[in-house]
Parts: structure tokens; C-alpha cells; sequence
């Protein structure tokens, strides 16, 4: 009996901790990182600011655990799409397209993950470069393929790989940073296009 309510408990910890998590992907989203309170988190989740400690040690623990639900969702997003075609541009097309949708509906949270934390926090910096390295080992993956086809010339697919994840990187950047391109899903396929070109097809 003891041993089923212990995971009665744990189950509704667990709970609770999640509904925090998703009132602070709110609060994040309408309020820069640095003007968002324990209280303001502790009021959206409807919980005493006391009882926000018992389940994340300050703000970081918790952007933290936001990262990794969103790095989950955007890897779980990639293998998704990247699973309807069998073809590696299509592959690499459907990888940066679900990162775009991802960015463009969690616009918000975004903006903080990619802009206003990593300046502040180096080891939720860290976190991106996994991230970011997850995309290009997933784009390196297709350009090996397709060198190997004969599709695409003899360059370093690393380097290669690294440059194309890059220039995603840092268009979705400017358009959080600085609301341009006005239009990203108009600017992916720009970048698309400019970046098959400078793979050599």
C-alpha cells in the first residue's frame, strides 16, 4: 500500500511539474527572460512563489528543462518529417523546414532560447551547440549520401554541413532579433535555394 501511494505522489509531482513548465513557456513567451519573475511564474502556474522551489531550484532549472522539452520536440519534429522521403534533398529540406515551423509558432520562447538567454547563461549556451550539432551530424548524414550518388561534387561535407545549418542559424536569429526577413517561411526557400547552389547542384 505504502509503495502505491509513494507513486501516487511521485505521479502528481510529476504533474504539477509539468503544468509549471507550461505556464512558464507562457510567461517566457510574453515577457523577455530577464522581466520574468519567480513570482509571475509562481502566479500563472496558480501556486504559492514558496512552492515553486520545491520544484526547480531558481529560473535557470527551469529554462533549462524548457530547452530540453523543446530540443525533444524539434528532434522528435525533424525525424518526422525527415521519415516521409527517401531522397536526400528532400531530407534536408524537411530537416530546416521543421525547425522554421517549430521557431515560427514558438516565436516567443524562441526569441529567449536563441537571443536573450545564451548571453546571459553559458551553459544553457552549451545546450544550442548540441542542438546545433545534432542538425548538422543529421545534414552531413544527407550530403554523404548524396556525394556518393555522384549528386553532389567531392567537397568536405563537414564543412559543408556546418555552413548550411549556419546560415539557417543565423537568418531565424535576425528575424527574432531584429523581425527580418518580415516573412521566414518566404525566406526559407531563399535559403534553400542559395544554399543547394552553393553545394554545387
Amino acid at each position: 500500500m505504502a509503495y502505491r501511494q509513494t507513486d501516487k505522489v511521485k505521479e502528481k509531482f510529476e504533474l504539477k511539474k509539468k503544468e509549471i513548465i507550461i505556464a512558464a513557456r507562457e510567461v517566457f513567451a510574453e515577457n523577455s527572460y530577464q522581466g520574468t519573475s519567480i513570482k509571475a511564474l509562481a502566479q500563472k502556474a496558480k501556486i504559492a512563489t514558496g512552492t515553486f522551489y520545491l520544484y526547480f531550484s531558481n529560473k535557470d532549472s527551469l529554462i533549462n528543462m524548457i530547452v530540453d522539452e523543446m530540443f525533444q520536440e524539434l528532434l522528435k519534429s525533424i525525424k518526422n518529417e525527415r521519415a516521409k522521403f527517401t531522397d536526400g534533398f528532400d531530407k534536408l529540406r524537411a530537416s530546416m523546414e521543421a525547425c522554421i515551423k517549430l521557431f515560427i509558432n514558438e516565436k516567443g520562447m524562441a526569441k529567449i532560447l536563441l537571443v536573450q538567454v545564451p548571453s546571459v547563461n553559458n551553459a544553457f549556451n552549451a545546450k544550442l551547440i548540441e542542438i546545433e550539432n545534432e542538425l548538422i551530424k543529421l545534414t552531413k548524414e544527407d550530403l554523404d549520401e548524396l556525394k556518393s550518388q555522384g549528386r553532389l561534387p567531392g567537397e568536405d561535407t563537414l564543412v559543408s554541413s556546418m555552413a548550411f545549418v549556419g546560415s539557417f542559424r543565423q537568418v531565424i536569429i535576425n528575424w527574432l532579433r531584429d523581425g527580418k526577413p518580415e516573412n521566414l517561411e518566404k525566406a526559407f526557400d531563399t535559403l534553400m535555394k542559395y544554399n543547394i547552389r552553393g553545394l554545387g547542384k
